[in-house]
C-alpha cells in the first residue's frame, strides 16, 4: 500500500506548497495528493479552496486573479496554516513547479478542483493539464482525479497514458461510484474511506480489482483502517499524517 500526503504534510507546513510536499517526502510518504485550480489567465496552481482567504493573505476568488497577482501572496501568513511564522513568505506554486520539486519516483495525485467556464470548461482544463504534462519524462508517476465526472471524462480523452480517477464522497455507494468512474473512462476510483465499509462494498472492490481499476481511499490516518482497506484491495491511501501512517504500515504497527 502506498501512502500519499494530503495536500503534502499539511499539519507540518502550509498545505499545497512546495514546502509541504517536501515535508511529506521527508517523513517517508510515497508521494503526495495536491489540488489544482486555474487562474484568471489560465495557469494551473496548487490550491484547494475557491477563495484565497483561509490559507493566504489574499482576498476574493482565486480564479479572478492572474498568476502574477497570486505570486505576490504569502501562503504561509495565515494563522490557520501550520508553522505560520516559520513559513512566512511561502508562495503558491504552479503545478509544474510542484512536479519539478518532487522526486522522480514520487506518486502524485493531482486532484483537479477547477471545472472551467461553460460547456467547454472541462475540456479547457484538460487541455491545460496536457500542456503542463506534455514532454515531461515523469508523467507516468502522475494520476489526475476530480469530483467532476465531466472533468474526469475530458481528462481521460485528453491525457492518454495518464491514470484518471473519479473522486467519490462517503455517501455514494462504492458500486455506484465504480460504475460512474468506468463510464467516464477512469482507471482509478478515489473514494472516501468510509465508502469501502458500506453495504456490498466488498463485492464492488473485488470487481474493481478484477477489472484493473486502481482503488484509492481518503483521508486515512489510522493504521488499523488502512490495514482493513488493504485487505479489500485498496492500493493507495491519502493521509494527513503520512509519515506516521507509512511507518506504522511498514513496521506492522496497529493503533491501540
Amino acid at each position: 500500500m502506498q501512502v500519499l500526503g494530503h495536500r503534502g504534510a499539511r499539519l507540518v507546513a502550509p498545505e499545497n506548497t512546495v514546502e509541504a510536499f517536501r515535508a511529506a517526502m521527508d517523513e517517508g510518504a510515497d508521494g503526495v495528493e495536491l489540488d489544482v485550480r486555474q487562474t484568471a489567465d489560465g495557469a494551473l496552481v496548487c490550491f484547494h479552496d475557491a477563495a484565497l482567504g483561509r490559507t493566504t493573505d489574499g482576498h476574493g476568488l482565486l480564479r479572478e486573479h492572474t498568476l502574477a497577482e497570486l505570486a505576490t501572496l504569502d501562503a504561509g501568513a495565515s494563522p490557520r496554516q501550520p508553522g505560520a511564522r516559520r513559513f512566512r513568505g511561502v508562495r503558491i506554486p504552479t503545478l509544474a513547479e510542484a512536479l519539478d520539486a518532487l522526486p522522480s519516483d514520487a506518486l502524485i495525485d493531482v486532484e483537479v478542483k477547477a471545472r472551467g467556464e461553460g460547456q467547454q470548461g472541462p475540456k479547457d482544463v484538460a487541455a491545460g493539464l496536457a500542456g503542463v504534462l506534455a514532454g515531461r519524462g515523469d508523467s507516468g508517476r502522475v494520476m489526475v482525479s476530480s469530483f467532476s465526472r465531466r472533468v474526469a471524462a475530458a481528462a481521460a480523452a485528453e491525457l492518454p497514458g495518464i491514470r484518471i480517477g473519479l473522486v467519490s464522497p462517503s455517501f455514494v455507494p462504492l458500486g455506484r461510484a465504480l460504475r460512474t468512474a468506468e463510464g467516464a473512462g477512469c482507471s482509478v476510483l478515489a473514494a472516501h474511506f468510509a465508502a469501502y465499509f458500506g453495504p456490498k462494498a466488498k463485492v464492488a472492490a473485488r470487481r474493481a480489482s478484477d477489472e484493473g481499476v486502481l482503488l484509492l481511499a481518503w483521508t486515512v490516518d489510522d493504521p488499523q483502517v488502512a490495514a482493513r482497506l488493504a485487505d479489500l484491495g485498496v492500493a493507495v491511501v491519502v493521509s494527513d499524517q503520512p509519515g506516521r501512517l507509512a511507518r506504522a504500515l511498514r513496521g506492522g504497527e496497529r493503533s491501540p
